[in-house]
């Protein structure tokens, strides 16, 4: 089970006397080592909209997408609200596309012609100017508030990248059956096997662990996503990034 942190617009319907526009859901997620093409900008979906209105091949008639190729989306039935974007395969939300920091940063960089899109950005950067208000550590590990923070960071890192390697060399199976039951590992060795995260409603979720994230980017505190020292991507994670962003 992959888990992200969804920061997202309802799934709403609009409706007038002669239509009903369907509109999708858009996310952020950023989920390390298993983010493909070291997460650069791009799109993951739900498999059922592909070779729909909603997803095909560029000049096609409602052609499929194929991985790792341009890919034509359309956040709004009836062809409105596309664009054209790089597809990197399915992703496990319902009528959900998932893009990666690296797509936001480009898309909110300009004025998107998509109005939920254009809506992201702005929530994005509202969020983005609470956490400039702070220190980020990320980008500031020598500050005195920052130096224990990061300490703890990378020490965790480097303590988990040790076992991530080695149930990589092993395979998850085979290092599953020489550990205990809190230190196995899921999801290509980058989540926690058994999930350890909760909630306050009692929902529960596997943990993506340390080892996980890229270089420069450390995992969140409720194991949802990395964190990278960008505000604009950290910041609609909500508390997820904020124990890298002291007051």
């Amino acid at each position: 089970m992959v888990i992200r942190m969804i920061i997202c617009f309802a799934f709403l319907f609009s409706s007038s006397t002669f239509t009903h526009a369907e509109q999708k859901k858009i996310t952020i997620y950023s989920d390390g080592v298993s983010c493909p093409a070291n997460c650069d900008a791009h799109v993951v979906f739900d498999k059922r909209m592909n070779g729909t209105e909603f997803a095909y091949k560029p000049n096609t008639q409602y052609e499929p997408c194929k991985p790792n190729s341009e890919c034509r989306i359309c956040l709004e039935s009836g062809g409105k609200q596309c664009l054209n974007v790089m597809y990197r395969g399915p992703g496990p939300h319902k009528n959900t596309f998932d893009f990666t920091p690296a797509f936001y940063i480009q898309a909110c960089g300009k004025n998107p012609t998509q109005r939920l899109l254009l809506e992201m950005c702005s929530s994005m950067q509202k969020s983005a100017s609470r956490l400039n208000t702070r220190i980020n550590c990320i980008q500031n590990p020598s500050k005195d508030v920052c130096v224990n923070i990061m300490m703890s960071a990378n020490k965790e890192k480097t303590k988990d990248t040790e076992k991530y390697k080695q149930c990589l060399t092993q395979g998850e199976t085979s290092y599953n059956r020489g550990v205990t039951k809190v230190d196995m590992r899921s999801e290509k060795c980058a989540y926690e096997r058994y999930g350890t995260g909760k909630n306050s409603d009692g929902k529960t979720w596997r943990k993506l662990l340390p080892a996980a994230c890229r270089n420069n980017t450390y995992v969140g505190r409720d194991g949802l996503d990395c964190c990278s020292g960008n505000t604009l991507t950290d910041g609609p994670l909500a508390h997820e990034c904020t124990i890298y962003y002291p007051k």
